[in-house]
């Protein structure tokens, strides 16, 4: 995907080739990698069993050092991460809170096919609890994704490291970006392109320039490859995500794309969006080696998000974790499931 701005590639035709026929016979294979069916308002593409499976790396990123985790039933994986719309249909019926950053019981206007975010493992899990009870659920079970058949259906049969090939294609010069994500540089095109002259102030209590304000030209800056700088000093508390501008970004659910955005994403499977976007819960539990929760006994998220920097945006990448009854503007959630 090529942009100059986060809005002009935004919105694309969703396509769904549904299987006929008795769902409860349906059986996932690699061969029916463009095969998907729709289930309770959801779409699932084949997953394959895979009894030798072993992950890339180890929690600590050691390539060749992962463990292995035999996957020994066939399943089905979304499509798609699930979305504002899909998730509004489940609190309206349930009763279950709103994500913080909706308002009024709904999505912020324009986000209907945006992925769902600040949304627990636990109720994720009651989301999927949800689908199992709709009538036209009959003979299948949702869940959510282990970590294994998460990487696995993003590696896909090669074990690629990303779900499109080992290399990230990921290109940028004069305002225009080329990725087959979304990742920060996103984020930051869009906002050097329209607003790169225009002020971000730092809000961040212990912020070194707290109250000071910088045009965002002098703050972000992305270089050929897609690294972005400016976005996150941690030691200083400066960068874009300490200033006004990404305070008005996150009240809104961040920088999101539909989840049809990146069809050059799509993996071997036809799945989408497993790099970007949204981390995506796992059932695993970790210890974290990466990030705040480092040490931390928590649940494994994976895919990396719009807010994450290109080396966490693979198949592969490991370590990252969140406490599952926690809600993060960065983390989403997409359904497995099994048929009988």
């Amino acid at each position: 995907m090529t942009a100059t701005a986060p809005g002009t590639s935004r919105r694309t035709l969703l396509t769904l080739l549904a299987l006929t026929g008795a769902t409860g016979l349906l059986r996932p294979t690699r061969a029916a990698a463009t095969a998907t069916v729709l289930v309770a308002g959801q779409e699932l593409a084949a997953i394959a069993a895979n009894p030798s499976f072993v992950f890339a790396t180890d929690l600590a990123g050691t390539a060749g050092s992962g463990e292995a985790s035999p996957i020994d039933t066939a399943y089905w994986l979304g499509v798609h991460e699930v979305t504002n719309a899909q998730y509004l249909e489940f609190i309206t019926d349930s009763g279950q809170a709103a994500p913080s950053y909706w308002d009024s019981g709904t999505y912020p206007e324009g986000k209907a096919d945006h992925p769902v975010l600040i949304v627990s493992l636990d109720a994720a899990t009651a989301y999927c609890a949800w689908l199992n009870a709709q009538a036209d659920a009959d003979g299948w079970t949702f869940r959510l994704p282990t970590e294994a058949e998460w990487e696995n259906a993003a590696s896909g049969p090669d074990a690629l490291t990303y779900p499109w090939g080992d290399e990230a294609g990921t290109t940028y010069s004069d305002l225009v970006l080329t990725s087959n994500y979304n990742y920060m540089a996103v984020c930051a095109v869009y906002e050097l392109a329209e607003h790169g002259d225009e002020s971000a102030t730092y809000t961040a209590t212990g912020s070194d320039l707290y109250g000071q304000s910088f045009p965002i030209s002098e703050i972000l800056s992305i270089g050929g490859t897609g690294t972005v700088a400016g976005w996150n000093v941690t030691a200083s508390r400066t960068g874009f995500i300490y200033t006004d501008v990404y305070d008005a970004l996150t009240a809104t659910g961040g920088d999101t794309t539909p989840v049809t955005t990146y069809p050059g994403g799509v993996s071997a499977d036809g799945v989408r969006d497993l790099c970007g976007n949204c981390w995506e819960w796992t059932t695993s539990v970790i210890t974290a080696t990466h990030g705040g929760e480092m040490g931390q006994q928590v649940n494994a998220i994976r895919g990396g998000s719009w807010y994450a920097n290109l080396n966490s945006c693979t198949a592969v990448y490991r370590g990252e974790g969140r406490n599952p009854s926690g809600g993060y503007p960065t983390v989403g959630f997409r359904v497995a499931a099994t048929a009988v």
